[in-house]
């Protein structure tokens, strides 16, 4: 059994450019879990022409219950809600996975001009850092993936996801499937032809040579902004975090397993046990 890993994201999309419709209350939410769910496909329908067995997609997106299933394609297992101690990637360490793809991926909070940017919650998170680096999704994503000897062989997004992307995936290939004019504008193709082109990168991505997988050395060193200073003087109360200033923290570890098991703590624990979603 030969398993391509994908992490899917719902801001880089063709077609998404409003932030009210990300989650189900908004008014194209629905139209949004479609393209979404058509751009998975797409990924999936190439690797297995590649030659790979199955897909499994790990829903990253705002309540983890974004892709539909009765809209996949076989052979996809999908993981789905929260919370889950590899966040976004939770499963890249299944030993029959050999290498990952990022799929509707966005830049990091604070990228000038690029749709929908942030970084994991934008309700919780101004601003991440790994080991000094302004860190994405993506990044921090990469460095999860490896950790377990995983490349990243695809990433699609719009043009500001594609340049970060370069620094943790050299030799993917780099699809854009919109240009950014700002945080909430932004032009695409139809979805469908969208979804053609996005094949097609992906096919050119499973056929060519593999890079290698991104790797940094421990220990990890995860500097956090958050958006209340509630939120920064509760997380201060763990006495292994080092606050920084009113808003900023920072803690070391030694994977990158605890490092995103940290991050994925600091956007979603309540302590009533439910979703922030």
């Amino acid at each position: 059994m030969r398993r391509l890993f994908i992490s899917v994201d719902m801001e880089g999309v063709a077609g998404v450019a409003s932030a009210v419709s990300l989650m189900p209350t908004g008014w194209e939410y629905t139209a949004y879990r479609r393209w979404m769910t058509a751009e998975l496909n797409s990924v999936a329908e190439a690797a297995f022409e590649a030659g790979y067995d199955e897909v499994i997609a790990a829903d990253g997106h705002g309540n983890g219950h974004n892709v539909d299933p009765d809209l996949l394609v076989d052979n996809i297992q999908l993981v789905r809600s929260w919370p889950r101690p590899l966040f976004q990637m939770q499963m890249i360490d299944d030993p029959s996975v050999d290498a990952c793809a990022f799929v509707g991926y966005h830049s990091a909070a604070g990228t000038a001009d690029s749709v929908l940017a942030h970084s994991f919650s934008g309700a919780a998170f101004r601003s991440i850092r790994l080991n000094g680096e302004v860190a994405s999704e993506g990044y921090i994503n990469a460095a999860v993936a490896g950790g377990f000897g995983k490349p990243v062989l695809f990433v699609s997004g719009d043009q500001q996801t594609l340049d970060d992307a370069r620094r943790y995936a050299p030799d993917a290939v780099l699809h854009a499937t919109k240009q950014s004019f700002g945080f909430k504008s932004a032009v695409s193709l139809p979805p469908r032809q969208a979804c053609q082109a996005l094949k097609e990168a992906a096919a050119r991505a499973f056929a060519q040579p593999r890079g290698a997988p991104f790797r940094l050395e421990p220990p990890f060193e995860v500097e956090i902004e958050m958006t209340t200073l509630t939120a920064a003087e509760m997380l201060g109360y763990l006495p292994w975090l080092d606050r920084i200033d009113a808003y900023s923290l920072k803690a070391s570890f030694a994977s990158m397993e605890e490092a995103t098991g940290f991050i994925g703590f600091a956007a979603l624990y309540m302590p009533n046990g439910q979703s922030p979603f």
